[in-house]
């Protein structure tokens, strides 16, 4: 129900934006040669809108503005809706003038690059006008007042613009009822349940509860579903509302239910071709530039050209993680293994750069193409490291459970490790792809990577 109403409210955003588009060409064809004329310059030139379209939307994603969770209201996006616009505008003018069979009338170009930005502005503002109202939220109440409903709270305070509304929490410790948890009071327990939902007219009940359930609250719970009231567990509400797992709210029952559900046939079949197919395609497009990169790293520095590291991919298999040099020469040796800093002296002036760009992972693409890894998965680590997360991250050898990958979920939310505390953070992540693993989230990743890499936030 969760993963439904996020993937409405964003289906929401590509539509209206679509129409936006398309509404603004319109208008622009019609108000600069009248309605019959228009129409029939519409008709006529319906390859250009295509184009135009789809350009718009996708300028639109790669600025994140179908993340439905955020203000549109506030300055900086209204700015990032201007920029993506702008964006969009250079690149179909640019489109137009290679291929000229796609170009519109410059009265019409100009009009429409106007008024779209003005609406999508106009829109976004009052989307986020009404998903903020409390009239436009569900209301909500979250059972269990202790830690896990008090992250869970914490969340979706964070989160406004995902439409939820918390009246209350339920707790059966009597000792917790009348109490206030970060301004929100504790209303009462299993047997206050029904009362509270007809009250406050509750459609949405949020359990956050870690220890075992008991009976009469189960049994409640199945009543209130059966009633038309959505009942979903924290951890899959802090899913929705992050983009990660809270392997603190979670155990190995859950992870046996939730981690092993990915389609096989996704996995071995449609994930393998495209692994292929990509890593070929992305070699073949690098091979000019690959004589240049050796060229600088070994003008750059002495050592070998290639970093050779045995890493562990799934299912603990170890094998031969390639890269290009980005450090001195035998970089570990005096240390030992240890992480690679924000500003590490170790790193080269050729390594900076290749590592900005992600250009010193290009030989990771022949690991993909034997079958060592994927394009898209958890980041493959050393055994050295993954000893000693074992014992201090719980759920840390979960991810051997999948294809480790060039890029990933964990590195597109989570864009540099340096400490334990920071693996812990970013393993949250990589239970979040290992669970939602699909041919579709591979693409968001694939997409996302780019942006993070046009950007040059890559590290």
């Amino acid at each position: 129900m969760i993963r439904i109403a996020t993937l409405k409210k964003q289906v929401l955003l590509v539509y209206v934006d679509l129409i936006i588009v398309i509404g603004s060409i319109f208008i622009s064809s019609i108000s600069r040669i009248g309605v019959h004329n228009g129409l029939n310059y519409i008709v006529n030139n319906y390859s250009a809108f295509i184009v135009t379209s789809v350009i718009y939307l996708f300028a639109f994603y790669m600025a994140g503005l179908y993340d439905f969770r955020k203000d549109f209201r506030s300055p900086t996006h209204i700015w990032t809706i201007a920029s993506a616009s702008i964006v969009a505008f250079i690149i179909v003018t640019f489109c137009f003038y290679v291929n000229w069979s796609l170009r519109l009338g410059r009265g019409i170009f100009l009009i429409n690059g106007i008024l779209i930005p003005i609406f999508l502005v106009s829109w976004r503002y009052f989307y986020s006008h009404l998903t903020h109202k409390p009239q436009f939220q569900t209301r909500g109440v979250i059972f269990g007042a202790g830690c896990s409903g008090g992250t869970i709270l914490e969340q979706i305070k964070k989160v406004k613009g995902y439409g939820l509304n918390i009246i209350g929490f339920l707790d059966d410790d009597k000792l917790k009822v009348g109490s206030i948890i970060d301004g929100v009071p504790v209303l009462g327990g299993t047997n206050d349940l029904p009362e509270i939902i007809e009250k406050h007219k509750i459609s949405q009940i949020v359990v956050a509860i870690t220890r075992e359930k008991n009976t009469d609250l189960i049994k409640a719970l199945i009543k209130c579903s059966q009633n038309g009231v959505n009942v979903t567990d924290m951890p899959t509400l802090y899913e929705g509302l992050t983009g990660k797992i809270p392997f603190d709210n979670i155990d190995y029952l859950w992870l046996l239910n939730n981690l092993t559900m990915q389609s096989k046939f996704h996995v071995q079949t449609i994930k393998r071709a495209m692994d292929l197919f990509l890593s070929f395609l992305i070699l073949l497009v690098f091979l000019p530039i690959i004589p240049f990169i050796i060229t600088l790293i070994k003008a750059g520095s002495k050592g070998s050209v290639f970093y050779v590291q045995e890493r562990l991919g799934r299912n603990a298999k170890p094998f031969k993680m390639i890269k290009f040099r980005s450090m001195v020469q035998d970089a570990e040796k005096e240390t030992g293994a240890v992480f690679a800093q924000g500003r590490d002296s170790r790193i080269t002036g050729v390594g900076k750069i290749l590592r900005k760009w992600r250009l010193d992972e290009l030989p990771q693409f022949y690991n993909v193409f034997k079958g060592d890894m994927s394009l898209v998965g958890p980041r493959p680590e050393r055994e050295v490291f993954i000893k000693e997360y074992e014992v201090n991250i719980p759920f840390y050898t979960q991810r051997l459970y999948a294809q480790p990958g060039i890029t990933g979920w964990a590195q597109t939310k989570y864009l540099y490790t340096a400490s334990s505390e920071q693996t812990e953070e970013k393993l949250k992540y990589d239970l979040f792809y290992i669970k939602n693993m699909s041919f579709i989230l591979d693409c968001v990743i694939l997409l996302q990577t780019i942006k993070v890499i046009l950007f040059g936030k890559g590290q």
